[in-house]
């Protein structure tokens, strides 16, 4: 599906406001207003740094190695799933939702929870890219490039409940569904 004319403009002006806040550098060290970004950030939502932990994990271990309109795009399906009535109001509920069961990727909402994996972020560049992405969704929320995502899935694999739902976008790797 195309994206519209209005997505695209914010989607690139999201983008810009990361190259602004200088995306070659960890986001914690950037200053604006005298605030770091990340705190600046959650002082304005309200939003605790363990749920910016708990953003920054999925879309570290969602989307890492995808560009940044994969990452955010990840990011905001998160962030639907905490605003729509089925699931969690909180990141984190929505990110640790369900049983973890060790090798039972389907019995927690994202498969990196239950695969049995460290879940330690071991890539530096890789875990500040995802804090950066993290911030800007929360900091924009209503710039939602997924189209009212709750759901996605990687491009290989077919999962029984993406019949049942409408495809919205896909970035990179991933197929997003509302």
């Amino acid at each position: 599906m195309e994206m519209d004319f209005t997505k695209s403009v914010k989607c690139h002006a999201i983008m810009a406001l990361m190259v602004l806040l200088g995306t070659h550098q960890p986001l914690a060290e950037v200053k604006v207003l005298d605030y770091k970004p990340l705190d600046f950030g959650l002082e304005i939502q309200g939003i605790r740094k363990t749920e910016i932990e708990c953003l920054t994990r999925n879309i570290y271990f969602e989307a890492a190695t995808e560009d940044a309109s994969g990452k955010l795009a990840v990011a905001m399906a998160t962030l639907n799933r905490v605003n729509h009535s089925k699931f969690p109001n909180t990141i984190c509920g929505v990110v640790y939702q369900g049983p973890r069961i060790k090798h039972k990727t389907w019995a927690c909402q994202f498969s990196w929870f239950c695969d049995g994996k460290s879940d330690r972020m071991r890539n530096r560049r890789l875990r500040h890219e995802s804090r950066r992405i993290a911030t800007l969704a929360l900091l924009f929320p209503e710039h939602d490039i997924t189209g009212g995502a709750t759901h996605y899935h990687a491009s290989y694999v077919q999962p029984f409940w993406a019949k049942k739902l409408t495809l919205t976008r896909k970035f990179g790797k991933h197929i997003f569904y509302r």
